[in-house]
């Protein structure tokens, strides 16, 4: 499984992932996405070109785009959803990898046109 964090993650949650053997981005890495203003839309394309799923807390947004996308028989790889009530400062890098990772490994195959939400941390 592949994944593509979402430009509001922090790009520490992708190098902590890829040191644990993962293949994951974040929009932040990229030189041609960073500060670009992409449109959530872009990011699905973008993603979907790669076969990853797409890590956001963007969830008002992706959900419905996700949906479009299933029922206009685009699809896409997959969505790992962050509860807004999860923190996102620099502490909390680790247990979001924790959290991410879990979903990864308990699909190795992906998650083609599905979610999955970081579960709380223990």
């Amino acid at each position: 499984m592949k994944a593509l964090l979402d430009e509001q993650l922090s790009s520490e949650i992708a190098a902590e992932l890829r040191s644990r053997g993962w293949n994951v981005e974040a929009v932040g890495e990229r030189p041609w996405m960073r500060g670009q203003s992409l449109s959530d839309d872009q990011v699905m394309v973008t993603a979907a070109s790669e076969d990853r799923a797409v890590v956001t807390n963007n969830i008002k947004d992706y959900r419905p785009l996700a949906a479009r996308r299933v029922a206009g028989g685009q699809g896409h790889w997959g969505l790992i959803l962050l509860p807004s009530t999860r923190s996102r400062s620099r502490a909390a890098v680790q247990p979001l990898a924790d959290g991410i990772e879990r979903i990864m490994r308990e699909h190795p195959e992906g998650l083609a046109n599905s979610e999955r939400w970081i579960p709380p941390p223990p």
